[in-house]
């Protein structure tokens, strides 16, 4: 890495070799629809122990992405976030009965959904393309990528799943990208299949779960 080169634009280079904001023009306006994106937990987190690399499993748009940008620009340092999703949305975001209207959120294109030119736009419209990785694969791909990269995190946050069997494989992978001394974070604790996989996991590596709802907190020994 170079004096010039960030540590996101060092990253990207080891995942593609080149640059993936190269040439591209933000196509669609800024949409940073998110849940629970900025809680106060992250920001604390992110003060707390100053994290060179931040994974974020499961973005959406990017709410939550932005948030750990601008956090770690209050500490200082580089640091990098790499942004862990299919982008093809969650079973629940393809319920077309729902009121709210969701799906329309996945923007499909001949059946394609387009949230990963959302999410591109909103990183380039907030201008942090020198902190953030887009990573597009499931997060079992992404975990094999990265471990055979050698690419390890501070702080990992799980926002990918709601369902037991997922939020579970999801903590068994990640933790063990997570550096010693640093935190997995996960998101949705009132959903039963997430309290349920927190606990079970937390009792499986024998750490304390922590709970501010609805974030859950595993800290790894040092």
């Amino acid at each position: 890495m170079t004096a010039t080169t960030t540590l996101a634009q060092d990253l990207c280079q080891r995942l593609y070799g080149e640059d993936p904001y190269a040439g591209y023009q933000a196509e669609l306006p800024p949409d940073l629809q998110g849940w629970n994106s900025t809680h106060p937990t992250l920001a604390r987190l992110v003060q707390e122990g100053r994290p060179r690399i931040i994974m974020d499993v499961g973005v959406w748009k990017g709410a939550s992405v932005e948030f750990f940008c601008r956090s770690l620009d209050k500490v200082g340092g580089e640091g990098a976030v790499i942004a862990i999703d299919t982008f093809l949305g969650s079973p629940e975001h393809w319920n077309r009965e729902r009121p709210d209207r969701i799906f329309e959120s996945l923007r499909l294109r001949h059946g394609l959904p387009g949230l990963y030119w959302q999410f591109l736009s909103n990183m380039v419209h907030r201008g942090l393309q020198g902190r953030v990785v887009p990573l597009a694969q499931t997060s079992e791909n992404a975990a094999v990528i990265l471990r055979r990269l050698n690419i390890k995190a501070d702080l990992i946050h799980i926002d990918a799943a709601h369902e037991y069997e997922p939020v579970l494989r999801d903590a068994r992978l990640f933790w063990g990208l997570l550096n010693k001394g640093g935190v997995l974070v996960g998101d949705d604790f009132p959903w039963p299949g997430v309290a349920k996989a927190a606990q079970d996991f937390a009792a499986e590596i024998g750490q304390e779960l922590v709970v501010e709802s609805p974030k859950w907190i595993l800290r790894k020994p040092r």
